[in-house]
């Protein structure tokens, strides 16, 4: 298949499951609360314009930098899961099981056809370090709540343990980006309660793409940051 070709078959597919994202986000929604004065991420054709095009867009970019590749496809479709759980996430506080459950399934799916058994190891210390930096402060009501836990962890055992510090360390560069812009605008200020799922997707998609650059130019080995 020429690049002409894949260009427009990801790009088409791309659109589409674009549109099935804000779909699924609305269900998602509606399955945990009664009343929702107004979906901020749809209701509208723009916004579903906006989706498709996102996500097509970012999927290309993702086939562009490693190729149509396993480690592709699994980007685009965790890409894509982290999309949903930020827009459920900032309208309702909350980061629905089935995504993490689905953000498990596709890292340990190609984690297993992709790699050596005995490098599994590190993926499941990723999953307890992402487990418990969250957990303590879900015990004590402070910040964390316990999809974040949950999903903190999925995130872990797709990245291991040296990609979930650095997805820590990213978020919390965001975390304070906008912690700044509350207390600039006067819109809150360090004790303000987020939303920390889109924080915590944002780490991860950053990896993810650190990670396919790492695959073909070398930039970062993050075994050697710690």
């Amino acid at each position: 298949m020429n690049q002409i070709a894949i260009t427009v078959l990801v790009l088409s597919i791309g659109v589409v499951v674009g549109v099935l994202m804000e779909k699924s986000s609305v269900y998602l929604i509606k399955q945990r609360v009664s009343t929702l004065k107004q979906h901020q991420f749809s209701g509208s054709f723009s916004k579903t314009i906006f989706w498709a095009i996102m996500n097509a867009t970012i999927w290309l970019i993702f086939v562009t930098l490693n190729d149509l590749r396993p480690q592709t496809l699994e980007c685009m479709m965790l890409f894509s899961i982290c999309i949903i759980l930020s827009a459920v996430d900032i309208s309702i506080k909350k980061i629905p099981n089935e995504l993490v459950l689905m953000t498990l399934f596709i890292g340990g799916a190609f984690l297993i056809t992709g790699q050596p058994l005995m490098s599994l190891g590190l993926n499941i210390v990723g999953l307890l370090i992402g487990f418990i930096i969250f957990f303590l402060p879900a015990m004590i009501g402070k910040g964390a709540g316990w999809g974040d836990v949950k999903y903190a962890a999925a995130v872990g055992f797709c990245l291991g343990a040296y990609g979930i510090i650095s997805a820590i360390m990213i978020m919390t560069f965001f975390l304070m980006i906008y912690a700044s812009y509350l207390i600039i605008r006067g819109k809150g200020n360090l004790k303000s309660k987020v939303a920390l799922g889109p924080f915590m997707a944002s780490g991860f998609v950053s990896v993810l793409i650190l990670n396919l650059l790492n695959a073909n130019y070398h930039l970062i080995d993050f075994s050697k940051l710690f």
